[in-house]
């Protein structure tokens, strides 16, 4: 066990009384058939034991990882926090995850409290093991209004620890102390279900039916009435001697007085205490081997309803439990743990696949997504990776010629409505696709620009704090180096799921078969010209407000902080847009191009607050043309000018831009 706090040998001021407390936490009162019943005792009926077996083995083998929550929207997993091995793997070198659960929920089940005294870094803050204690050990009372847990450990002795080392888990009826037994609640019920098992067994162990009486007609002497007895018992007590005949002498007659135990109804009253016991737990009868009830078409309902109604209020109260006490104020804010029960909650194999098959139609999972969950591999070359979308679906109410309006996720206005020609819709078609990826690189996106705010915080802590600006410079030339890298595995799976889909549009556009080599050749330039873009944008915005801050004899780390802050808010949402934008067009241009188009036109699918775009709606040029030259200027009508500073051959022309090009 980890370091026990200091050792007491004063008593502490208790809230609930020592009597009290001891009945709580099991050693037990007699039920009303005299039978007493403890939370060991207990675990004798084999409905009890059933009940707190399927419970804690349930509750042990459900994965428990810990999730890092994604902005603004989203989880992860964070496999490097330390609390992660410790609930989903192993909590100290002795234990498996598996154990260490079964036998806290266990203690839940028949305690009402489960203890387990955690064992801190002191160094880093953070949780390096968990022991389980038992609960029949420990003490729990306030003393100067702090609550104390007090252990009495194997010699005897006793420890008193503050409430940051134990990690408890009350179960119902927590006081702020401890939580109910659910044993001494259901005491009466238990010691009935004892006693007709205790009854039974000795019913058939007692074959000479001992209450009956034997009648003689005249009266016998002690020392012949006890040889009688003795003789008797011999002959007829036990299972091996049932069914032999007994001879009577002398007039002597049997007469049975007790009641058989068909009228007494003991099978139907063992078969109602267990169903009893599984209401005191929750559980449905058949799940324990009652199947009276139990049909082939209510039991998966029932199944349905046991991790709904019974095995989730348990699971909440780790989750919440762990939470609290094994993470720090800060961390709350960012981590948490979860059960996965998706496996318990599953289907039959019809049931799943027409879950699946409704998921994949209507484009929330892919074909991986789906292979995940059914424990297959995933399919080769990202081919699963793909979202598929209904293309014929536009809202309500919308007159079939009108285009619907796309998302307003990053301060879109409406598109500006269309009379479709031969030659928009199929752009409009590519918008709506390049569209319903955005979410996909905006998680991406949120990954890296939060990667990349924490390690540039940590550097500029270290060295700007110290006024190290030329150190702080050396860092970001390092660390940029090396950053792609990373954005290149965010980037690159959103970027072929996309470019497979805009590929066969472009490509049914003009009647030609995609070029899948080609695609991932162009994929593999894109990701590495997106990363070296991103990088150096960075980098350059970074090493400026250094440079700035220092001419100004001002404190660069708040500046900086305040810049990544922003790119955390604004970023990923304006890489998601214009990236998908500029993705959707040059994919559709190199499909063009290969398949024999000459010329490009450009269609304006952009809001009415960019008249500058609606100017060039109609736009022909060359397809090794530029539609707009380095540093040229446009204006619209009543607007103000607009100069682009680098040539484009498609869209986006601007921030915010969502026009797309087409075959000219």
């Amino acid at each position: 066990m980890g370091a026990i706090a200091e050792f007491i040998e004063k008593r502490v001021g208790w809230a609930a009384s020592d009597e009290k407390w001891w009945h709580e936490i099991g050693w037990g009162r007699r039920s009303a058939t005299g039978v007493q019943v403890t939370e060991t005792s207990a675990l004798y009926s084999s409905a009890v034991f059933a009940c707190v077996r399927l419970l804690a083995e349930t509750v042990a083998s459900l994965p428990l990882p810990v999730y890092r929550r994604m902005l603004p929207r989203g989880k992860e997993r964070a496999y490097n926090h330390p609390l992660y091995s410790l609930l989903h793997d192993s909590p100290n070198p002795w234990t498996t995850s598996y154990s260490f659960r079964e036998a806290l929920q266990g203690h839940l089940c028949t305690w009402g409290n489960a203890f387990a005294e955690i064992d801190w870094d002191m160094r880093t803050g953070r949780a390096r093991a968990l022991w389980q204690l038992r609960p029949d050990r420990m003490k729990v009372g306030k003393e100067n209004n702090q609550l104390i847990y007090v252990y009495t450990l194997p010699d005897g002795t006793v420890a008193k620890l503050e409430a940051y080392r134990i990690w408890h888990i009350p179960g119902l009826g927590f006081d702020g102390l401890v939580g109910y037994s659910p044993i001494q609640l259901a005491r009466e019920a238990i010691g009935l279900s004892l006693a007709t098992e205790e009854f039974g067994a000795r019913f058939f162990g007692n074959g000479a039916r001992t209450s009956g009486v034997l009648k003689h007609p005249n009266k016998l002497s002690k020392p012949a009435e006890d040889r009688f007895r003795e003789s008797w018992n011999e002959m007829h007590q036990g299972l091996s001697n049932q069914h032999r005949i007994a001879i009577l002498e002398e007039g002597m007659e049997y007469q049975q007085i007790s009641i058989p135990p068909e009228d007494a109804q003991f099978l139907e009253t063992r078969k109602f205490q267990t169903n009893e016991i599984a209401r005191f737990f929750h559980i449905p009868p058949h799940m324990i081997g009652d199947l009276d009830r139990a049909t082939f078409g209510n039991i998966e309902q029932q199944s349905l309803e046991f991790v709904i109604y019974t095995l989730r209020p348990w699971l909440v109260r780790w989750e919440q439990s762990a939470h609290l006490k094994l993470m720090g104020p800060d961390e709350r804010l960012q981590y948490f743990v979860e059960f996965l029960v998706e496996g318990l909650l599953r289907g039959d194999f019809v049931s799943r696949n027409q879950g699946y098959a409704t998921a994949r139609q209507w484009g929330w999972m892919s074909a991986n997504d789906i292979r995940e969950l059914e424990n297959m591999n995933p399919l080769p070359d990202s081919q699963g990776d793909i979202y598929l979308i209904p293309m014929n679906m536009i809202p309500a109410g919308e007159a079939s010629m009108t285009p619907p309006k796309m998302p307003v996720n990053y301060n879109e206005e409406d598109i500006k409505p269309l009379v479709e020609t031969r030659s928009s819709r199929p752009a409009l078609l590519r918008a709506r696709t390049a569209a319903s990826y955005r979410h996909v690189f905006e998680d991406a996106a949120q990954r890296v620009v939060e990667h990349e705010k924490n390690a540039v915080l940590r550097a500029a802590k270290k060295y700007l704090g110290e006024r190290e600006a030329t150190n702080f410079n050396d860092w970001l030339t390092d660390f940029y180096r090396d950053f792609p890298e990373y954005i290149g595995r965010q980037m690159k799976r959103p970027a072929q799921g996309m470019a497979e889909a805009i590929q066969q549009l472009a490509a049914d556009e003009i009647n030609a078969t995609p070029d899948k080599a080609e695609m991932d050749r162009f994929i593999g330039d894109y990701i590495n010209s997106y990363t070296l873009r991103h990088a150096s944008s960075s980098k350059g915005q970074l090493q400026t407000l250094v440079r700035e801050a220092v001419d100004a004899e001002a404190e660069p780390l708040p500046i900086i902080e305040g810049r990544l802050n922003e790119w955390m808010t604004t970023r990923p949402g304006k890489i998601a847009l214009n990236e998908t934008v500029q993705l959707s067009n040059a994919i559709a241009k190199t499909v063009f191009a290969s398949g024999g188009i000459t010329k490009l036109i450009w269609h304006a699918l952009g809001s009415e607050s960019c008249p500058i775009c609606q100017e060039m709606d109609g736009r022909v040029v060359g397809i090794e043309e530029d539609f707009v030259g380095t540093n040229t200027v446009l204006q619209a009508e009543g607007q103000s000018p607009m100069k682009v500073y680098r040539p484009s051959s498609h869209a986006p022309l601007h921030q915010g831009c969502i026009c797309q090009v087409g075959p000219g």
